[in-house]
């Protein structure tokens, strides 16, 4: 019984044989250049996201020790950079909306570094729970570029006159 191997396998098996008998591998099909471009894209991209995701919780921890403490500015002190670099990140992914959110986000960790407000006026108004909302739906969106990176840039918007980062929901 002769079992017949798809073109494909065949290919794989002869440059696997080249290469075990120390001979220089046949040089690569375009399929087999797409292959490997992909798995080098999946593989940068869980690089950039688990970046970001170490960046924003490294940010959110900040935040919760100045959400606890609002008279312990000091906390805030790395935050702006952290939200620069995430910003940055997610303009190069074309992640417009986001970046427009976390830029938002760090004018308003600015303006807490800069001003002499009292805690309890800065407990006062919606921000820290607007700023918690838009940290939440950025670490949804960065999860979600993981598996559905089309989607994940749809499902999101800023929504300015919320100040928030928001999901979206209904039809595309």
């Amino acid at each position: 019984m002769n079992i017949v191997l798809p073109p494909v396998t065949v290919q794989l098996a002869e440059r696997l044989d080249a290469v075990r008998t120390h001979q220089a591998a046949p040089a690569l099909e375009p399929w087999m250049e797409e292959l490997y471009r992909s798995f080098s894209d999946r593989q940068t991209m869980g690089t950039v996201i688990g970046e970001l995701r170490t960046t924003l919780g490294e940010g959110e921890q900040h935040l919760d020790q100045f959400f606890r403490n609002p008279a312990d500015k000091s906390v805030l002190g790395p935050v702006p950079s952290l939200m620069g670099q995430m910003r940055g990140v997610l303009s190069v992914l074309g992640l417009d909306q986001a970046a427009l959110a976390v830029g938002r986000m760090r004018d308003t960790v600015d303006e807490w570094l800069i001003t002499e407000q009292e805690p309890e006026q800065i407990k006062a108004g919606d921000t820290f729970e607007k700023l918690g909302n838009s940290l939440g739906a950025l670490g949804s969106q960065v999860d979600m570029l993981g598996y559905q990176p089309l989607l994940a840039r749809k499902l999101f918007v800023y929504d300015a006159d919320a100040g928030e980062l928001k999901h979206v929901a209904g039809p595309l």
